[in-house]
């Protein structure tokens, strides 16, 4: 009696030792690990991140024409990630298309709004804070600085849904709505008729409608919306409570 408890004692020790090896290796790994792997981590309050890890993917959002402040966005294929940044001239340090490698330890991770968002840990009440711009490059290494566009992954608009926030995407056959053909992409301040706000516009295609957002700060918020159809390629941002694509680098291809 006493060997066979001592049997299943032992039994019983050796599978807990593998179920928690098995725990540790699929949940804490170490090196590379995908986007996806981070947006399971991340929650609506911040996570520390403490194990040794990193991404590898495409630089795919930045401020190059003010279209994405004090942030850029990292796709790798699995997903996309918004790395937070206090600058204002990222793209000179990070250039817009190049892969890097973002090392993730002793960064936090949470949830704004529908989107992954990475930095450093929160001071105030947000879910994480900027990285100082001098200190970029002690998390990011740029493996390869491409000069071309990447090609976004091909959606219609009605294939637009969360699991897609952050993706690196283009839209064909895109249409300004009726009602906001011949406006520009931002309009202006009701105090200043030189300076633009931050605006949504609606784009139609042969499927539905999806929203545009467009930084009042970006180069070409003065300019017309595109008056016939149109590929927009950019990043699936999410705004003000909703989904809208964010266009990268005035990516609107007639």
């Amino acid at each position: 009696m006493a060997r066979t408890a001592l049997h299943i004692s032992l039994t019983l020790s050796l599978l807990l030792s593998l179920v928690s090896c098995t725990t540790e290796s699929l949940i804490l790994p170490r090196g590379e690990v995908s986007v996806a792997y981070l947006w399971s981590l991340s929650e609506r309050r911040s996570v520390t991140i403490k194990r040794d890890i990193y991404i590898v993917g495409y630089v795919v959002a930045n401020d190059r024409l003010g279209e994405k402040n004090n942030a850029l966005v990292i796709d790798d294929g699995s997903g996309g990630i918004e790395l937070k940044v206090e600058g204002t001239n990222i793209d000179r340090d990070v250039p817009l298309f190049s892969r890097v490698r973002l090392r993730c330890s002793g960064l936090n991770i949470g949830r704004e709004g529908g989107k992954t968002v990475i930095g450093k840990a929160p001071t105030a009440e947000y879910v994480v804070d900027r990285i100082a711009e001098g200190d970029l490059l002690n998390y990011l290494t740029i493996i390869d600085n491409h000069d071309t566009m990447p090609e976004g992954e091909r959606l219609a608009a009605d294939e637009i849904s969360s699991d897609k926030m952050l993706r690196y995407v283009a839209l064909s056959n895109m249409l300004p709505i009726a009602e906001e053909r011949g406006m520009t992409w931002c309009d202006t301040m009701e105090q200043s008729t030189e300076q633009y706000q931050t605006t949504v516009r609606h784009f139609c295609d042969l499927s539905d409608t999806l929203r545009i957002v467009t930084d009042g700060r970006c180069s070409y918020a003065g300019e017309e919306l595109p008056d016939a159809r149109c590929t927009l390629q950019g990043i699936l941002d999410w705004h003000d409570g909703d989904i809208a694509l964010r266009i990268s680098s005035h990516q609107v291809f007639k």
